[in-house]
């Protein structure tokens, strides 16, 4: 639900918007458009992994960073744009050697196979 709009942020607010029309514009996607892309996108491939049959191939993050390229696409938004977007979302973090040691199973500790559901 928006907030309501504060006076004293008015500027601000008018700023963001210009960008807001600027981007969509040129067909740029912004940050939380990706991210759902991204998330709708390994829904879609983790559902197929978890219901396919165990000798075909899983999906690749080529795959899954793909699926969300042609999910932007058919929102409308641009090829080229959508690419460089998502290039810049998914590599340039500060913290992403912090993110993956959390993230990377250690095979010592960690059992990844108990954190998907099983289908027989």
């Amino acid at each position: 639900m928006p907030r309501p709009r504060n006076p004293a942020n008015e500027t601000a607010r008018a700023r963001t918007e210009r960008w807001r029309t600027r981007r969509r514009a040129a067909g740029r996607p912004e940050a939380s458009i990706i991210d759902r892309a991204i998330a709708a996108s390994l829904a879609v491939f983790l559902t197929d992994a978890l219901d396919a049959d165990p000798a075909r191939p899983q999906p690749s993050a080529r795959d899954i960073v793909g699926g969300a390229q042609k999910i932007l696409v058919a929102a409308g938004y641009n090829r080229q744009a959508s690419n460089a977007e998502l290039r810049r979302r998914l590599t340039r973090r500060a913290d992403l050697q912090a993110l993956a040691a959390i993230a990377r199973p250690d095979p010592v500790k960690d059992d990844i196979k108990s954190a998907l559901p099983v289908t027989a």
